[in-house]
């Protein structure tokens, strides 16, 4: 069998897509299966490596974005799947491509799988579109997403969800034949064996302090602000310092930020998977304030690491914390609950909620039973 992974949300400096996509590959090699994947890149560009390749298609930077690109080519697009003739195509994004994968579909056998990454009505539409337009225009502009996300998803084979609230909502807008499939994480690379104390002391850390750690996207969906905004309001006694990991349009306001901070610190980008697992397993506290996770990958990464979380209440955060168990989750939106919860915690519970976080994380989700699922699925179609 050849899987072909087709998206737009593909950029090098990370994004729970790409690690899926590069977890999926190394599987697919491990398994004899071919795979293809397909994504935007600065040029034209193909690389063979054995079962795999991978495609880049010559695609503009997205507006304000350093990193993601538009990839409007379908005629490329199209070009590349009569060449490849995959058996399966699996599309993660819903702009263009899907339909494109469909229009291949007509003309060669082939299953499209359509793989619900983000809730894009609420969080691309109608929050952002809240603070412009006013929410009965929001609201509008969503439930017309939804009806486009329908009939997009309907036409599809088999229309897959990261996560059980991810496939509630989209039993809720029409798509009632979409299966739940979790993501996973590598145990080995993601483990509190990583904690390091020479990584401790390069972020200027002593073992009486508390670091709290966000490792992702800096824009506003993520809201890493509002996890900044928490750290400023901790009191001095809780010995805090924040370090917040990654890129994106948000990164340069909080690196000014940071400058004025000598307890806080906003590092580019961790590329390599085992100093970004040294990272988060030499912290004590995992934060996010990202009110609309379909499944929240970076967050699984940091619990097998055995950190706690601190989250919020919505979207998929709820299914991934258990409340008071292994983290905490506050109202969406508030730093000054945030910042509350971090306080009210004795320094010593922390520790014992991190290594729960890592049992439940290590006994529900692997890699392994990601793939061998979606392709138990792909074979019964």
């Amino acid at each position: 069998m050849k899987l072909c992974a087709l998206t737009q949300s593909y950029a090098p400096t990370g994004g729970g897509v790409r690690t899926m996509l590069h977890a999926e590959q190394d599987w697919c090699r491990a398994q004899g299966l071919q795979h293809v994947l397909i994504v935007p890149g600065a040029e034209d560009t193909v690389t063979r490596d054995g079962p795999l390749t991978i495609w880049t298609v010559r695609s503009p930077l997205l507006p304000g974005s350093t990193a993601y690109r538009l990839l409007y080519r379908s005629r490329e697009v199209l070009r590349i799947l009569g060449e490849e003739m995959p058996d399966v195509i699996e599309v993660h994004c819903a702009y263009n491509l899907p339909w494109t994968a469909l229009w291949h579909r007509r003309r060669h056998p082939a299953i499209v799988s359509a793989l619900y990454m983000t809730d894009l009505p609420v969080a691309y539409i109608e929050a952002p579109l809240r603070r412009r337009a006013g929410r009965f225009v929001a609201a509008a502009a969503r439930r017309l997403t939804e009806r486009y996300l329908r009939a997009l998803y309907t036409r599809c084979d088999v229309t897959i969800a990261i996560s059980a609230s991810t496939r509630d909502r989209l039993h809720e807008f029409g798509v009632s034949q979409a299966l739940c499939v979790p993501l996973g994480v590598d145990l080995e690379t993601f483990s509190p064996a990583r904690r390091s104390s020479a990584m401790r002391t390069s972020l200027g850390a002593t073992d009486d302090d508390l670091v709290i750690v966000y490792a992702g996207r800096l824009d506003a969906e993520k809201r890493p602000d509002i996890v900044f905004d928490a750290f400023d309001q901790l009191p001095s006694c809780v010995n805090a310092r924040l370090v917040i990991a990654g890129d994106g349009p948000l990164r340069a306001r909080l690196q000014q930020r940071a400058a004025a901070n000598p307890r806080a610190r906003v590092l580019p980008f961790v590329q390599d998977r085992i100093e970004l697992a040294t990272l988060l397993a030499s912290a004590d506290v995992y934060a996010s304030a990202m009110a609309h996770e379909t499944f929240g990958l970076a967050v699984v990464e940091a619990q097998a690491c055995g950190l706690p979380v601190v989250g919020v209440r919505a979207g998929a955060m709820v299914d991934r914390v258990t409340d008071g168990e292994d983290g905490f989750l506050v109202e969406p939106g508030s730093a000054a609950a945030l910042a509350q919860q971090i306080a009210a915690v004795p320094r010593e519970s922390w520790r014992g909620m991190g290594q729960r976080a890592r049992q439940r994380v290590a006994s529900e989700f692997s890699w392994r039973r990601t793939f061998e699922t979606l392709l138990q699925i792909y074979r019964s179609r």
